[in-house]
C-alpha cells in the first residue's frame, strides 16, 4: 500500500501550526477560568472552599493536554467538531482525573475502596472530601457520557494501572515491567477521554494512540527526573538511565505512528496537523533525554543522580535557542520514516 499523498512537512508548516496551537492555548486559559466556576458550582456547590489556585492550575494543564493532544486533535483528523456537551464532559473529566490520581498517590483510599468507588459509585460511602468530590463528578460524568459501560471499563483499567504504578516506589522493577506500566497508565488515561466523546475512535486510530500515549508518558518522565528522584519514584529515565536506548525507542515508535497515520483515509492536511501536534510534545521528550544523556555522563547509580541539581536535570524550554531546537526536532519527528512504501 502506498502512502496517501504524503509530502515532507516544511519548517513553515511546523511554525504556523504551532503558532495557531500557542494562540489557542492562551485563549483556552481565559475560557477555562470563566467556564469552570459555573460548571463546578452545579456539581460541587462548595468547590471554592475545596480547590486552591494550585488545583485550578493543575486542572487547566490536564484539560489542555486532553483537549489539544487527544480530543480536538482526533476530531480534526477525522473531520468532526466537538460540541458543547462534549466540551463540558472534557472539562469535568479534567477535574476528575487529577483528583482520582490523588486517591492513589496520596494513599487516600485502599485498593478495595477504590474498586468499590469505580464499580458501584451510587452505593459508595465517601471517606473524606477528596473521594466525595471524585464520586460526585464521576456520577455526573456517568449521566452525561454516551457510553456509560465503556467509560466504567476504561476507568477500571486506569485504576488497575494506577495501582500497578505504585510499584514505581520500589527500585526492583525490571525494564520490561516499567515499560508496561509507563505505556498502559498513559494509554488508558488517553482513551478514557475518548470514551466520553460522541464518536469513539476505530481500531486503526487506537493502534496509533497506544505508542503516542507511551511517548507522552516517557516525555513526562524525562522532564520530571529531578522531581521523581527527590520523591524516590522510579521511572525508565531515572532507574535505568539508558538515554540512547530511550531515544531509539522514540524513533521506533515515531516511525510506527507516522506509518500507520499516513495509511488512514483522511485528507493529507488533517494528518499533517495531527502529526505536528502529537510530535510537538514528543520533541520535548527527545530534548529532555538529550540533556539528561549529556548531564549524567559518568553517573552510574540512582543515588549519584539524586546529588545533581535541579538546574542540571530540568530541561528549560524558555530560551530562543531551545525553542528553535524544539521546532527542528518537531519537524524531524513529523517527517521521520514517512518516505517508506508499504
Amino acid at each position: 500500500m502506498h502512502y496517501n499523498n504524503h509530502h515532507p512537512v516544511s519548517h513553515y508548516h511546523i511554525l504556523s501550526n504551532l503558532f495557531v496551537l500557542y494562540r489557542q492555548v492562551k485563549k483556552q486559559e481565559r475560557y477555562f477560568k470563566s467556564y469552570l466556576p459555573n460548571l463546578l458550582a452545579d456539581v460541587v456547590p462548595d468547590y471554592q472552599q475545596t480547590f486552591s489556585a494550585q488545583h485550578i492550575k493543575r486542572f487547566t494543564k490536564y484539560w489542555q493536554l486532553a483537549l489539544n493532544l487527544v480530543c480536538d486533535n482526533l476530531y480534526k483528523l477525522t473531520g468532526k467538531k466537538l460540541n458543547a456537551d462534549e466540551h463540558k464532559r472534557i472539562v469535568l473529566l479534567s477535574v476528575f482525573g487529577p483528583l482520582f490520581d490523588d486517591l492513589f498517590d496520596d494513599n487516600i483510599l485502599d485498593r478495595e475502596q477504590i474498586t468499590w468507588l469505580v464499580t458501584n459509585p451510587t452505593a459508595y460511602v465517601a471517606q473524606n472530601k477528596t473521594d466525595q468530590l471524585v464520586k460526585e463528578i464521576y456520577l455526573e460524568l456517568l449521566c452525561l457520557t454516551p457510553r456509560r459501560q465503556q467509560f466504567i471499563e476504561h476507568l477500571q483499567a486506569v485504576s488497575h494501572w494506577q495501582q500497578e504504578s505504585l510499584k514505581q516506589l520500589r527500585n526492583t522493577l525490571t525494564e520490561e515491567e516499567l515499560l508496561q506500566i509507563t505505556y498502559n497508565k498513559s494509554y488508558f488515561a488517553v482513551i478514557l477521554f475518548c470514551a466520553i466523546l460522541d464518536h469513539y475512535p476505530d481500531q486503526k486510530i487506537l493502534d496509533i494512540l497506544y505508542p503516542a500515549a507511551g511517548l507522552m508518558q516517557l516525555t513526562n518522565d524525562a522532564f520530571d527526573v529531578w522531581k521523581d528522584v527527590q520523591n524516590k519514584v522510579y521511572t525508565l529515565p531515572n532507574l535505568y538511565r539508558d538515554f540512547g536506548q530511550l531515544q531509539q525507542l522514540f524513533l521506533s515508535e515515531t516511525g510506527t505512528i507516522n506509518n500507520k497515520l499516513w495509511q488512514l483515509p483522511y485528507p493529507a492536511k488533517a494528518k499533517q496537523t495531527f502529526s505536528i501536534t502529537i510530535h510537538s510534545l514528543h520533541a520535548m521528550g527527545w530534548m529532555a533525554l538529550e540533556q539528561l544523556k549529556n548531564a549524567t555522563a559518568g553517573i552510574s547509580t540512582f543515588d549519584e543522580l539524586s546529588q545533581l541539581s535541579r538546574k542540571v536535570l530540568v530541561c528549560d524550554m524558555d530560551s530562543f535557542q531551545q525553542k528553535r531546537k524544539w521546532l527542528q526536532h518537531t519537524r524531524h519527528l513529523t517527517n521521520y520514516n514517512t518516505d517508506i512504501k508499504k
